[in-house]
């Protein structure tokens, strides 16, 4: 396997990786906000599902904690392709810091100008 093969298939996976971490961050957070509004329509105790609610919560925190642990290897491996000696990398349509927020498509952000 060539160098920029090398790094190409590492860079899929590590974004693929991230992707996970992201769903997983959405999916439990979803599911945070969702418990409160199930509890007041079903008219129970706040006091039932708080041992729930707080496991959510320190969820929560592990998930944040790998997401900005697997930015760092991110930032690691961009050292690692750096020495390998492969430049730039194209890997799809995910912005980088520092570039303009996208106003339309999947990864939009809102309150941007169109483009």
């Amino acid at each position: 396997m060539k160098r920029t093969e090398a790094a190409r298939a590492g860079a899929e996976k590590l974004k693929r990786a991230e992707a996970a971490i992201d769903a997983a961050l959405r999916e439990t957070a979803e599911l945070m906000g969702l418990l409160p509004s199930l509890r007041l329509e079903a008219k129970l105790s706040a006091v039932l599902g708080q041992d729930a609610v707080a496991n959510l919560g320190e969820t929560l925190t592990h998930i944040v904690s790998a997401r900005r642990t697997i930015i760092e290897a991110h930032g690691a491996l961009f050292t690692v392709r750096a020495q390998m000696g492969c430049g730039a990398l194209a890997m799809g349509d995910t912005d980088k810091t520092g570039d303009q927020p996208r106003t339309s498509g999947l990864h939009a952000v809102s309150g941007g100008r169109a483009a």
